[in-house]
């Protein structure tokens, strides 16, 4: 494994990043109108927080020069520790008025995303550049499977091989509809026909009182079905796919990837369908917000990829994975605000909501389409760091361990 950078430089980013956090944490916890009172306390605190966070980092020897290979849950737990012993001090030095108890959660949410982030990012270019210069210094035969071992390389193995990607996902939406009468006209139907159902059930059965809920309903339903559907289908990527595997040489993220791109071709044919159908049906003019919309979907897509990668990944050396993740989406999908408002969440346990893994993807479509508004800064904050967060350790841990998937499968 590549060289980490120095301790020094380590401890400066790390300190510069809890510093940022735990501030970003308060502005996702409150308004603000709110955030004002709240911030004499944040910069007395912050001390002890950055420093009960570094100490923990260096106790669980995240700063070691040579990392092993569980750097990365060294990391996280570092970060988690350090977060709760610095506020079992806080609670015992200066006590908690005027200091959030669920900010601390958010900190060690968004620290932990931070530190692993830009470890990955460092560990990626650095095992480019080896790479590189192995293939330099040698004049030997050309091993053409270590020249698929970087982020680059990948990239480029995924442009040369686009009509394998694109015959993968093309294949996958034929032998969906193999055998029936309407082929792909269902994916047309299907969101017709759940909004019928969904209005009779809400409207008359259940009697939900809320204007239009049926269409804010269906703005979290369909983005959350493209990323549970992608979630489930990339945990056999690669172990249901052992005979190709063995077969031809490609760049085998293509798989886990592929899976994604499927769903999102699934999604993009129903949305076509269900937007323009839901704002005619409920007289929902278009707004410049709504432009947004590519933005937003192209963070959850590279969002995607990277949960897909590490899905794909995990399963060939723990099967287990394919039942643990049917628990957690289930779970998941009640803490993500599909049926129900950010803002209709008690205020104790709303940063815990928009901290959820779908969460800010699914409140940027109902600010944009449902309540017509840009997406507020915390937002940005928390699909960005998402996005860049997943991929880059999905794409660090699919690289690290690719050339031991042939002896799994």
């Amino acid at each position: 494994m590549p060289r980490r950078p120095s301790w020094p430089l380590s401890v400066f980013v790390d300190g510069c990043l809890a510093a940022v956090t735990y501030f970003a944490a308060y502005w996702l916890r409150f308004p603000a109108d709110r955030l004002g009172t709240f911030l004499p306390k944040v910069w007395t605190t912050m001390p002890w927080v950055v420093a009960g966070q570094l100490g923990a980092l260096a106790a669980t020897r995240a700063y070691a020069r040579w990392p092993r290979i569980d750097w990365l849950a060294r990391v996280i737990s570092g970060v988690v520790a350090g977060t709760a012993v610095s506020s079992i001090v806080i609670a015992a030095t200066v006590g908690f008025e005027g200091v959030s108890r669920v900010a601390f959660v958010a900190d060690a949410v968004l620290l932990s995303i931070a530190a692993v982030g830009w470890r990955g990012a460092w560990v990626l270019r650095a095992r480019a550049r080896a790479r590189a210069a192995v293939r330099a210094a040698s004049d030997e035969l050309v091993d053409r499977a270590e020249e698929m071992a970087t982020v680059g390389a990948v990239a480029t193995g995924l442009y040369a091989y686009r009509e394998l990607l694109r015959s993968l996902v093309v294949k996958d939406l034929k032998l969906k509809y193999r055998g029936s009468v309407f082929g792909f006209l269902w994916s047309l139907a299907n969101p017709l026909l759940m909004i019928v159902v969904y209005t009779i059930a809400f409207s008359f059965i259940l009697r939900v009182r809320s204007e239009r809920f049926v269409y804010f309903l269906m703005l979290g339903q369909l983005p959350w079905t493209f990323f549970a559907s992608s979630a489930a289908m990339s945990t056999g990527a690669l172990v249901d796919n052992a005979g190709l595997l063995r077969s031809v040489l490609f760049p085998r993220a293509i798989l886990p990837i592929g899976t994604a791109l499927f769903n999102l071709a699934q999604f993009l044919l129903t949305f076509a369908v269900f937007l323009p159908a839901m704002l005619l049906w409920y007289r929902v003019p278009p707004s410049i917000p709504m432009a947004l919309f590519p933005v937003f979907l192209a963070l959850q897509v590279v969002f995607t990829i990277g949960i897909a990668l590490i899905l794909a990944t995990t399963t060939v050396f723990f099967r287990d994975v394919r039942h643990l993740l049917e628990i957690v989406l289930a779970a998941l999908f009640w803490m993500t605000p599909i049926l129900y408002d950010v803002e209709q969440v008690p205020e104790r346990l709303r940063l815990v909501i928009s901290l959820t893994p779908m969460s800010p993807f699914i409140t940027a479509y109902h600010k944009l389409f449902f309540y017509r508004e840009w997406p507020a800064g915390t937002v940005w904050l928390v699909a960005v760091a998402y996005a860049l967060g997943a991929f880059i350790v999905g794409a660090m841990v699919f690289l690290a361990y690719e050339d031991r998937i042939m002896e799994q499968v």
